[in-house]
Formats: structure tokens, sequence, C-alpha cells
């Protein structure tokens, strides 16, 4: 159920709780949000630096994404260096878009120490997207927030795009 290195669900207990959560959306005509969101040049990082600096980069990473989990919403590690976020909607929306915000500009603005006492300072990028459940499947709101996070990419990275 959970990620051994970062503490947080692990892909396929993010998958089962998706589907969960799209169930419930879609009975309650509630908004679920989904973020994609990715360490900007990571492999490069991991390259440059090893594996080391990129575990303690995914860590940093993770951290500041649970600190910013409310409850009901949930994260878990989605891929090497993605994350996917769930986040309830609440007021139109537009508090999980600062909530996001305020996540990047967390993370760019607090270097990773590693163990050597290096700083480095990471960035990241993310797509989310807005569901209501509607029989939607758990590969068709993540491909929607893989779109649209390859979207962030190709603006320069460094930011969310919401859709």
């Amino acid at each position: 159920m959970k990620d051994y290195l970062t503490g947080v669900y692990n892909r396929r207990a993010g998958e089962e709780r998706l589907a969960e959560d799209l169930a419930r959306a879609e009975r309650s005509g509630s908004i679920l949000t989904l973020a994609l969101i990715d360490i900007d040049q990571f492999k490069p990082l991991n390259d440059r630096y090893g594996h080391q600096a990129g575990d303690a980069c995914l860590k940093h990473v993770a951290s500041v994404l649970q600190h910013n989990v409310r409850e009901g919403d949930w994260l878990a590690r989605w891929g090497g260096d993605e994350f996917l976020m769930a986040l309830w909607a609440t007021g139109g929306g537009h508090q999980v878009q600062r909530t996001l915000e305020r996540i990047a500009e967390e993370v760019a603005e607090n270097p990773v120490v590693l163990p050597g006492g290096q700083k480095l300072w990471v960035t990241l990028s993310g797509g989310a997207s807005q569901s209501t459940g509607d029989s939607e499947t758990v590969e068709s709101v993540v491909a929607r927030a893989d779109q649209v996070l390859y979207q962030a990419k190709e603006k320069g990275k460094n930011r969310i795009v919401y859709v």
C-alpha cells in the first residue's frame, strides 16, 4: 500500500483509491481534482549527483506534497518521479489551484539538503484536471492529467497547468 521510499501510497493503492473516489464523485456530484506532478529535470539530476541525491529529492517533494494534503485528499507515488494528488474541490476549485501553486512555490524556494550538506533546488511541473466521476475510468482521468502535465513541460516547466 505504501511506497517504500516516500511513505505515501504506492501506485496500486492510488489506483484503488482513485476508483473509489471517482465512484464517490459520481454518486455525490462532487468535483475531484486530479493533479499529476513531476520533478523537472529529474534524470539529469540523478545522473549528475547520483541516486542518493535523487532519493533525497523524491523524499523532499513527497514531504512537501503530503504536508499540503487536506483530510480526505491523498497522494500517491505514481512513477519514478511522478506523484498523483487527488483533491476534493471546494469553493469552485480555486482553493485547489492555490494549493497546487503554493506547493510548487514551496518546493522551488526550499532546497533539498543532501547528506554532505550540499543544496539542490528542484522545481515541479504539473497537470491538473477535474472530474465529477461521470462513468470515467481511472485510466481516462489519469490520461487527461498526463496530457496537461506535458503541456506544462512544453511551456517551460516549473508550472502547473489546469483544464
